[in-house]
């Protein structure tokens, strides 16, 4: 579980599951205040769900607060699964694309692929998340 906090107490939190059975990524948004976590997204081999426009995503990458992921470069690169590419038109296209390009070069992707692989997650946004079925995963301990 990885926690995203950002303005006003909210906090969106992915959730990797790993177990025989019951694996995927679930994409919560909580608050304190509230008696449960709001499901945002889930994929369990199909995208269902809602999604963020560059607005939201940016809004929560940009107001990180002490506590959870306050790298700005993981805030991005954590939810950009999220991210409703039909909202991001020119300009806005660009500016996502420059700042995953520098989101991945600040985890150590390199400064000559960046670019690229940033192009292609938003392409990957467009489709929506994918997965191989014939892809396994090791059981948990």
């Amino acid at each position: 579980m990885l926690q995203v906090p950002f303005a006003e107490g909210h906090s969106a939190v992915v959730v990797y599951r790993n177990l025989l059975g019951d694996y995927g990524v679930d994409y919560l948004l909580t608050h304190p205040t509230w008696g449960r976590p709001r499901h945002i997204a889930r994929w369990e081999g199909d995208w269902t769900g809602g999604v963020l426009t560059w607005d939201e995503l940016r809004h929560i990458v940009d107001s990180p607060t002490t506590e959870g992921i306050t790298d700005h470069a993981a805030r991005l690169l954590l939810l950009t699964p999220l991210l409703d590419l039909l909202d991001v038109h020119e300009p806005p296209a660009e500016q996502a694309a420059a700042r995953l390009s520098t989101a991945l070069t600040a985890i150590g992707a390199p400064q000559d692929t960046a670019p690229i692989t940033a192009q292609h997650l938003l392409a990957c946004c467009a489709k929506g998340i994918w997965h191989d079925p014939t892809w396994t995963a090791p059981p948990n301990p």
